[in-house]
C-alpha cells in the first residue's frame, strides 16, 4: 500500500482550517475537503496529494508538438499527462485527463520516470497534456533525476500557479511554453477559472529562469481580435520581443462548440502580433 504524500505550499489557519497555496484559488479546506482542482485533498491536518505520481498519458511527440520551435528543434521529446487542473476552460482540449470522469490508475514513481524517458533515446522529457504544476511535488522529483540523468526539462503550462511554487519549479526547467489565453482579465477569471496577472508573472519569471515560448489558443469570444494580439504581444516584448508567441487553432471540445475562426481571420491576429514579436507562428 502506498504511503499518503503530504504536499507542499499550504498552511493552517486560526479557525483549524488549512489553506492550499498553490494556486490563484487558494482553497481553504476543511476534513475531508477536495480543491477546487479535485487533485489536492485535506486528510487529518494536512494538504495531501491521492494522485500522486498517477500518470495519464505517456506518448514521445516531436518538441515542435508542445509547441517549442527555438528550443531543440528537429528532437522528439518523452512526453507525460497527468490528471485533473487548475482552470475550467469549456474548450479544454485535453478535457479527458484534465476534467475526468473516470480516472485510471498508473502509478510511476518520479526515477522510474526518468529513466523510462532516458532509456526511449529521447533527449528530453516533457511534462504536459493536463496541468503539470498541480502535481508540481512529483514532477520536480521527475525534473531533477532526469536532469541528472543528462536530460533537459519541458514544462507546457497554463502559468496559473502562485510565485514561490513558481520559482521552485522553473528553477529545474530548462524550457517551458505557457498558455496566455487572452488578454481580458475578466474572461480569465469568470470563463476560464485562471487569473491573468498571476500567468504573467510566471511568463515574467520562466524569462528569467529558462527557455520560454508562449502560446495564445484563437477561440471564438475568449481569444479572437487582432487588438487582443496586439496586447498579448506588447506585454511579451515587454520581457523580450525575441520570445516566441504561438496563435494555435482551436477545434470545438468539452462543453464549447463555437465554429472555429477562419484561416484569414487567425493569419491577421498574427500578422498584427508580429509588428511587436520576432517570432509569431500559426
Amino acid at each position: 500500500m502506498e504511503r499518503i504524500i503530504e504536499a507542499s505550499w499550504w498552511r493552517t489557519l486560526p479557525d483549524a482550517r488549512i489553506q492550499c497555496l498553490l494556486c490563484p484559488h487558494s482553497c481553504i479546506l476543511e476534513e475531508g475537503d477536495w480543491g477546487h482542482c479535485h487533485a489536492r485533498m485535506r486528510s487529518g491536518n494536512a494538504l495531501t496529494l491521492p494522485y500522486y505520481g498517477w500518470i495519464s498519458s505517456i506518448a514521445i511527440d516531436p518538441v515542435e508538438k508542445k509547441p517549442l520551435r527555438r528550443f531543440m528543434p528537429g528532437t522528439w521529446t518523452y512526453s507525460v499527462g497527468f490528471w485533473h487542473c487548475t482552470m475550467d476552460c469549456p474548450f479544454c482540449q485535453n478535457w479527458e485527463i484534465a476534467h475526468p470522469e473516470k480516472i485510471e490508475r498508473q502509478f510511476i514513481p518520479p526515477d522510474r520516470l526518468a529513466r523510462l524517458a532516458l532509456d526511449s533515446g529521447c533527449p528530453s522529457i516533457s511534462f504536459t497534456y493536463s496541468e503539470p504544476t498541480l502535481h508540481i511535488e512529483y514532477v520536480m522529483k521527475a525534473m531533477e533525476e532526469s536532469r541528472r540523468l543528462g536530460l533537459k526539462t519541458i514544462l507546457v503550462t497554463n502559468g496559473n500557479i502562485l510565485e514561490e511554487p513558481a520559482r521552485a519549479i522553473l528553477s529545474l526547467t530548462d524550457a517551458a511554453n505557457v498558455d496566455l489565453k487572452t488578454s481580458d482579465a475578466l474572461r480569465y477569471r469568470r470563463i476560464l477559472g485562471g487569473d491573468l496577472q498571476t500567468v504573467k508573472k510566471f511568463i515574467q519569471l520562466a524569462a528569467e529562469f529558462c527557455h520560454v515560448e508562449v502560446t495564445s489558443l484563437a477561440v471564438p469570444g475568449i481569444f479572437d481580435s487582432k487588438e487582443q494580439a496586439e496586447q498579448i504581444a506588447s506585454f511579451i516584448a515587454s520581457i523580450s520581443p525575441a520570445i516566441p508567441l504561438h496563435v494555435t487553432w482551436y477545434h470545438p471540445a468539452r462543453s464549447y462548440f463555437e465554429p472555429p475562426l477562419s484561416p484569414q481571420h487567425i493569419r491577421e491576429m498574427a500578422n498584427a502580433a508580429r509588428a511587436r514579436l520576432q517570432w509569431v507562428y500559426s
